[in-house]
């Protein structure tokens, strides 16, 4: 089976105050570990100027079983679940020290060609060096379009800084998580840990680009955070969280 399988400790900065392994640590571990996937395969970020290719995320979904400690021994499998000429679906699983299930994840994928920047379909070539394998971490198919309640407000808005951005010259997707979590109110985030995540990122950020941030929490007890541009026209991305 081609399931590409990493060794590595959890980082200081994939921890949060009580020293267990934030959301934000488990999503930029399984990013980190797709690259390597990719590289190996020659499809990685140090490929991108002899390919013009790289690769943007679509969609998050994430369930976390247990939080493990700063400098805990992780493995990581991942492999790719399906693939199409406009789409490549990723399946992840995080391994503690004991070998228990940390966390899962299923994600959503595309190729963006950087010298046309525009998204380009996915080459033979690179469907072929991705096997698939039929194995899916959830057996519910992943919800890939998220809508805004209809009950969201306004809670604030920020501008994206030179932080923010990443190799693709926008901002990373991993901060939009970051954004989310301002946006909850304080009582929230104290006491909720959001063991189930789902992302769906639509339009890019740029530098010195303007957010307008929303909140909701909804009936079925979920917390949705909208995220658009400043003048409330396009969507940028809609982050759930829920136990």
């Amino acid at each position: 089976m081609d399931i590409y399988s990493y060794n590595l400790k959890v980082d200081f900065s994939d921890v949060g105050e009580n020293n267990r392994l934030s959301n934000k640590g488990i999503l930029r571990i399984m990013q980190e570990v797709a690259g390597l996937n990719s590289d190996a395969k020659g499809y990685g970020l140090n490929d991108t100027p002899k390919t013009g290719l790289a690769w943007l995320i679509l969609n998050w979904k994430l369930k976390v079983f247990s939080r493990p400690k700063w400098n805990t021994n992780l493995t990581i499998k991942t492999w790719t679940r399906s693939s199409n000429p406009l789409f490549s679906y990723r399946d992840l699983e995080i391994y503690d020290d004991k070998n228990d299930l940390v966390a899962i994840a299923t994600s959503k994928w595309i190729l963006f060609d950087v010298n046309k920047k525009s998204i380009t379909k996915l080459p033979q070539e690179v469907q072929e060096s991705f096997n698939c394998i039929d194995k899916s971490v959830f057996s519910e198919k992943i919800k890939e379009k998220l809508k805004e309640p209809e009950n969201s407000k306004f809670v604030l808005k920020y501008t994206i800084q030179r932080r923010d951005i990443d190799t693709n010259h926008h901002v990373n997707n991993l901060n939009y998580l970051d954004y989310a979590y301002e946006a909850l109110p304080e009582d929230v985030y104290l006491s909720m840990s959001f063991s189930n995540i789902e992302i769906m990122y639509k339009h890019e950020a740029k530098l010195g680009d303007t957010l307008s941030i929303f909140y909701s929490h909804t009936e079925d007890g979920e917390y949705v955070i909208t995220i658009k541009d400043n003048e409330e026209k396009n969507l940028h991305a809609i982050i759930k969280l829920y136990n």
